[in-house]
């Protein structure tokens, strides 16, 4: 069963953020905040950390999993509020965050849902603009941090859903942050919504399945919380599977160029039917759902 934030998952971990965008905090000697969100869940972070009983000058890393803007879009205010932390991505997510076009439209996207959400009145006092974000390091595939107290991260490179996308993992505990790279559970917690490899269809399954591969009991996504037990380990393996369904039904039903805007179209009312994201206007899924039937058709050629 997904919860929702806040939430002390284990002593070590945290839910934080809001349904459709979470963060965790995981703990040891040192504190690690995985998921960058969006600037809209300001107002709830600032209330849950408050309430948290911690040491926050403990938390020395913030790390960005992809360079999306419903997973970077509160980072700016993170750093400021721990400025002492690092913040870390792949090579090519820095690379993103160095094109003016690519801020533009993070900052617009997060303007919005500022608006959408009301938060926008906290967004002077809590400093909420997005203006860019540095890196600090760069991490790639099998990178490693120690936090303390026995707890690893292990970084994976993931990509298929971007260029960029990192998952990471804790082996002590058993924990995996996928990101994106795994399709994330529906907004009600039944089972595994459309999977959206934008960049790569062929590398995404590759990823997903380096990810089952590991021995998972706490499957925690950066939207609509986390599974743990039985339930994780199934969800990589129902993700795969629906991965298989989404390209069987793209390349069963695309004979032509014309067949292209009904296929799009059901793809785009499933997701959000799905998700039920606020943050994503119906245009942007449509132009995703595009993308992701165009990257399955290559599987045709090659």
């Amino acid at each position: 069963m997904c919860s929702k934030p806040p939430l002390r998952i284990l002593e070590s971990l945290d839910l934080l953020g809001a349904w459709p965008n979470c963060l965790y905090l995981l703990k040891g000697e040192e504190a690690m905040i995985v998921g960058g969100g969006m600037s809209w869940i300001a107002p709830a972070l600032e209330k849950q950390f408050a309430e948290l009983d911690f040491d926050s000058s403990r938390i020395r890393y913030l790390v960005i999993t992809h360079s999306h803007f419903d997973h970077c879009g509160a980072v700016p205010y993170l750093k400021r509020k721990f400025p002492r932390a690092k913040i870390l991505a792949s090579a090519y997510a820095q690379r993103v965050f160095s094109l003016r076009k690519a801020v533009q439209f993070i900052a617009a996207m997060n303007e919005r849902m500022l608006e959408i959400s009301g938060a926008g009145k906290e967004a002077g006092t809590l400093d909420l603009k997005f203006d860019a974000i540095q890196l600090d390091q760069t991490v790639s595939d099998q990178d490693i941090m120690d936090l303390g107290k026995g707890i690893t991260v292990r970084f994976l490179e993931t990509p298929g859903h971007t260029q960029c996308s990192l998952s990471a993992y804790v082996p002590s505990l058993k924990i995996l942050f996928p990101s994106d790279a795994a399709a994330f559970p529906k907004f009600d917690g039944t089972g595994a919504s459309h999977p959206s490899p934008q960049y790569d269809f062929q590398l995404y399954q590759g990823s997903l399945k380096k990810l089952a591969a590991l021995e998972v009991e706490i499957l925690a996504f950066e939207h609509h919380g986390f599974l743990r037990g039985d339930e994780a380990k199934k969800f990589l393996a129902q993700a795969g599977r629906r991965a298989e369904e989404d390209r069987k039904f793209v390349l069963e039903n695309i004979r032509g160029s014309e067949d292209l805007e009904g296929v799009v179209q059901k793809l785009t009312e499933d997701f959000l039917e799905q998700t039920r994201f606020l943050f994503l206007p119906p245009e942007i899924q449509k132009s995703v759902a595009a993308t992701v039937a165009r990257k399955i058709l290559e599987t045709r050629r090659e």
